[in-house]
């Protein structure tokens, strides 16, 4: 898992790429969908954060893991109960940040998804992507 090594360092700088990517894919969502459909901004936070996500897995075992491997049913899997559990708090979170806070909602957003990425995401995700997989037998 990552750590204070500096293996653990660079994959901490190339997910923090991916999530610059990934949260940039769900802010350009969210803001289409509140500021150009008049959608909500608590309904439109689902389907925003659905497609970073599926940005994030991605990025996240091809380029920040560089995970290889053809596990990517396996890996999509623990990667989506990761992210199941990070989509709750980062609901949770924002629909507080909305209802008690005067942030804009880009802003909660950006706050809210940062604390669920460093607290929850990241830790959890260097459980489910490995950095020297073997291909497996596993189809691409």
């Amino acid at each position: 898992p990552p750590g204070f090594s500096l293996a653990g360092l660079f994959i901490l700088l190339r997910s923090a790429g991916v999530g610059a990517g990934a949260t940039l894919v769900d802010l350009l969502a969210l803001t289409v969908l509140v500021s150009g459909f008049g959608v909500a901004a608590s309904v439109a936070s689902a389907p925003a954060l659905l497609l970073g996500m599926a940005t994030q897995f991605v990025g996240t075992k091809r380029f920040a893991f560089r995970d290889r491997s053809r596990e990517w049913v396996r890996q999509g899997l623990a990667f989506a109960a990761v992210e199941a559990l990070s989509l709750v708090a980062n609901l949770a979170l924002f629909e507080l940040a909305l209802r008690y806070t005067p942030v804009p909602y880009v802003l909660a957003r950006l706050a809210c998804t940062s604390l669920v990425y460093f607290a929850i995401s990241l830790p959890l995700w260097s459980r489910v992507f490995s950095l020297d997989a073997a291909p497996s037998t596993e189809a691409a």
